[in-house]
């Protein structure tokens, strides 16, 4: 295998990580250049000369025309030739820029460097773009450069194996799919925490909230009840069983809380029927169960022990008296924890049909002005990945309500769960009649979201995630 070292590439210090997606396209294509020019046979004579040149262009200023300008062109002529012939893909702006630095110095990065510390020097320069640098990091602290593509549990996950030593290797990045080595002991984990300690089955139990209903009733838990339809004629068509009283409507397998209408009060037929139609959407079968009322927490079970309590705040927005809703989501969403597809602590909060029916029930729409203080739900699931605020509750919630949660996955047969429980009142002790509901039991809990609350303090589950998959490190 042949390896190449690039030794005379400057950095460029106007890029966080001291080069651009450009240059790295541009040292790419450069290097197939080389391998495919002819120099003829006195490669002595090509390097000599190739010293020279590079000893005058390192001496001429920053914002003059180099002396090879014609040699330039004609290079990156070939170069953009070369690209036709092999069919590359290079980015529309590759070619225009280089022919732009030839035309003006200024953009090169030696002239953009030059012109900077004209109004300072380069110390100060170089300090403020570090000073950025700094607080875009800091922006953003939960992300693994170079693997922000990957879902956060993942990147948390990776980051604090190679703090423990243990030996990282994506298999399939879209998958989330790892494997960890720790000398001779080798895990494999996707998406954060389903590992080998879980059967084949405990997840696909889970996965189905009939069976998991089921399995929990039968070992004595309260579960709301309800029914199942597997086609929306028949659905829509048992609206009077529902209507009069408060309902949940929800797909049957799908996690996130996608396609979850939430009826604290009579619905209409019309509100209904688009419920019924948003959650058909997500899967072929639907859930229609009674409304528990109280409040949701979501415990995270591993190995027999609640790790994290999170209670999470459905997507809400706080009336300032000024701005509408809209303006409001907007405001909320630029929050440099928020962002898209599980990449960041909390999700973007949407502005989507079941966004509009919540509102509707409250009389509001999206140009509607909410008073000064006034918080307005655009959601009745609680579920950090549709757009609510997470809060670390740990250390408030009675052991009690711990054991029920630890004994509930017990049942289900699982080491790890995100298990969601509807409590009314954690000061009235869980043995009490109808003192709590079990609404849900997560196979691939989010782990990130107990690891950067919106509020309260950090539960570091990955580091207990890695303890549960290589316990030697707690005894070195």
């Amino acid at each position: 295998m042949l390896v190449l070292e690039l030794r005379n590439i400057d950095l460029n210090p106007f890029e966080t990580n001291g080069i651009s997606y450009e240059q790295a396209e541009f040292l790419h294509l450069f290097l197939f250049y080389l391998l495919w020019k002819d120099e003829g046979n006195n490669c002595d004579e090509w390097i000599k000369m190739g010293d020279s040149y590079n000893d005058v262009v390192a001496l001429e200023h920053p914002l003059e025309h180099t002396q090879f300008e014609v040699e330039a062109k004609n290079m990156i002529d070939e170069m953009e030739h070369l690209a036709e012939i092999l069919d590359l893909t290079i980015s529309d702006t590759l070619f225009v820029n280089l022919r732009e630095m030839l035309m003006d110095p200024s953009k090169t990065l030696a002239g953009r460097l030059y012109k900077e510390s004209e109004k300072s020097s380069q110390g100060q320069v170089a300090t403020c773009i570090a000073k950025e640098n700094y607080k875009k990091s800091w922006d953003k602290p939960y992300q693994l450069t170079g693997f922000t593509d990957m879902e956060l549990s993942t990147q948390i996950l990776m980051f604090d194996c190679l703090q423990q030593g243990i030996k990282v290797e994506v298999l399939d990045r879209q998958d989330q799919f790892l494997k960890l080595q720790l000398k001779d002991h080798v895990e494999y984990v996707k998406n954060g925490n389903m590992t080998s300690k879980d059967s084949y089955v405990s997840p696909l139990i889970m996965e189905n909230k009939t069976v998991t209903k089921k399995i929990l009733q039968q070992h004595g838990f309260r579960v709301p009840t309800g029914e199942e339809f597997n086609d929306i004629e028949h659905a829509l068509n048992s609206y009077n069983m529902f209507s009069a009283k408060p309902f949940v409507v929800k797909p049957k397998t799908t996690n996130y809380g996608l396609g979850i209408s939430i009826f604290k009060q009579e619905a209409n037929y019309e509100d209904y029927q688009k419920a019924i139609t948003l959650a058909f959407k997500e899967d072929s079968s639907v859930l229609i169960e009674e409304f528990l009322y109280g409040t949701e927490y979501r415990f995270f079970v591993l190995h027999d022990k609640v790790q994290a309590v999170l209670l999470r705040v459905p997507a809400n927005v706080k009336g300032d008296g000024e701005h509408t809703i809209e303006e409001l989501v907007i405001e909320k969403n630029r929050d440099p924890l928020r962002g898209k597809d599980h990449r960041t602590p909390l999700e973007t909060i949407q502005l989507g049909d079941l966004e509009n029916l919540m509102l509707k029930g409250q009389g509001y729409q999206m140009n509607s002005i909410p008073k000064n203080g006034e918080i307005v739900y655009l959601r009745e699931n609680s579920n950090v990945s549709t757009g609510g605020d997470s809060i670390d509750v740990t250390d408030q919630i009675p052991d009690d309500y711990k054991k029920i949660a630890v004994d509930a996955v017990s049942a289900l047969g699982a080491k790890i769960s995100g298990i969601d429980l509807i409590i009314e009142n954690i000061e009235v002790p869980a043995a009490n009649k109808n003192a709590y509901g079990i609404i849900e039991a997560n196979f691939n809990p989010s782990m990130y979201m107990h690891i950067y609350p919106y509020k309260g303090e950090s539960r570091r589950l990955t580091m207990h995630i890695i303890h549960f998959l290589f316990p030697e490190l707690l005894q070195s």
